[in-house]
Parts: C-alpha cells; sequence; structure tokens
C-alpha cells in the first residue's frame, strides 16, 4: 500500500467520508492503540447531555453480559505475563469509567433519581468484579476504572442527598464509608456525605457508622 499516494486521495475526500473511516478504524484498534490515537480528544471533549432512559437499557444490558462472562478471558499466569491485562477487561473497564462519567453528567444535569439508578447499578458491578466473577487479571480493583473516584463519589452521594430518605442514605453511604476506610478513606466517602447531608440524613449515618465502628479519618 502506497501511504503518500493513500494520503493524496484521501485530502480529496469530505469531512463525512474521513469520520467514516475513522470509526471504522477506531473499531479495528486494540484497546492500548485507541487510547494513544484519540485518548487526548476525548479529554478535551466537552461533557454532553445524557439521555437516561436509553443509557439506562445499554448499562443493564452490559451488566447482564458480565455477570454471562462475555468480558471474562482468563489465561494461565506466569511471571512472564502476570502484568498482562487482556483485552477484554480492559474494555470493561473502559466502559464503567464512561458510564460513571455520564452518571456524573446526570446529577449535573439534575437527573438525580436516575443518576442515582445508574451509580447504584454500577457499584453493584464493581463490587462483583473486585470478587472475581465479572473479569480477570492477577489483580483487579476499583482503581483500574478510568476517571476521578471523588468526583464519582460526590457525584452520586449529591443526588442521594437529594432524593434519599434517612434510612435509605445511610443505607447506601454506610458499605461505601467501610470500603474507604480500607483504603485510608482516600476517596472521603464520609467526608462528603456529611457536607451533603440534611440533618437528619446525618443524624442517621452518624448513629450508624458509630454503632459499626467504622474509621471515617485517615490515618497519620
Amino acid at each position: 500500500m502506497n501511504k503518500d499516494r493513500l494520503f493524496q486521495f484521501l485530502e480529496q475526500q469530505d469531512s463525512g467520508a474521513l469520520l467514516e473511516l475513522l470509526s471504522k478504524s477506531y473499531d479495528l484498534l486494540s484497546y492500548d492503540d485507541r487510547e494513544y490515537l484519540f485518548g487526548e480528544y476525548v479529554k478535551e471533549s466537552p461533557p454532553a447531555e445524557v439521555e437516561g432512559a436509553s443509557l439506562l437499557a445499554e448499562i443493564k444490558q452490559v451488566a447482564k453480559s458480565s455477570r454471562a462472562g462475555t468480558y471474562y478471558a482468563p489465561f494461565d499466569i506466569n511471571s512472564k505475563n502476570l502484568m498482562n491485562v487482556p483485552e477484554e477487561t480492559k474494555e470493561w473497564f473502559e466502559k464503567l469509567g464512561d458510564y460513571l462519567q455520564d452518571s456524573c453528567q446526570l446529577t449535573t444535569q439534575g437527573d438525580y433519581q436516575v443518576a442515582v439508578t445508574f451509580f447504584s447499578l454500577l457499584n453493584e458491578l464493581i463490587n462483583e468484579m473486585e470478587d472475581g466473577e465479572i473479569v480477570f487479571a492477577d489483580e483487579l480493583g476499583d482503581w483500574m476504572i478510568p476517571g476521578d473516584e471523588r468526583q464519582h463519589v460526590t457525584a452520586y452521594l449529591t443526588a442521594l442527598a437529594a432524593t434519599a430518605a434517612p434510612e435509605t442514605f445511610a443505607d447506601v453511604v454506610v458499605p461505601l464509608a467501610k470500603k474507604d476506610s480500607w483504603h485510608n478513606c482516600y476517596g472521603r466517602v464520609y467526608e462528603t456525605a456529611v457536607s451533603l447531608a440534611n440533618d437528619t440524613q446525618k443524624t442517621q449515618l452518624d448513629a450508624e457508622i458509630q454503632r459499626l465502628k467504622i474509621r471515617t479519618k485517615p490515618k497519620r
């Protein structure tokens, strides 16, 4: 294939044809190649409005496929390949990162109830992943999800505080805070929840935190 001749021809094509070619090229690339070629453009692209109903159906389908083993690609681990991460695993984490970002956008739009539904479904799937049932790698964890964890937490708890009864608020925050305590409260779950909760939500949450003796501040 003559590259120079090819690109001389492509220079004469309209933007629609070139975008179609880019789309096909994107689909053929590996995860790492997509990140290398398109990653910076994704970071610079402005957030788009999220239509909750259609995306909810997509998330539910991905969750169903995940539980059916679609993204589970095991291999025999040895000292030479233990750092390898299957393409299916990378794709799954990329999808989760995108969906969490969409959930943050729903909070920004004020679609709080839908945002809570999204975050709840995604967190359930993340918990299943950490049990080793969804994807495969030598080491797995939510640290592999692209994006800003604290941004995700803030958006989730903002939507939750705007919609949930005190008991529900505590029921959701407590396991998140407990998990965060294992990571030295890096995600600031409890701190964020308290800053967003109303008085009755905070009272209920604090009662459960104290009852279960969950650490809420990082160790020094």
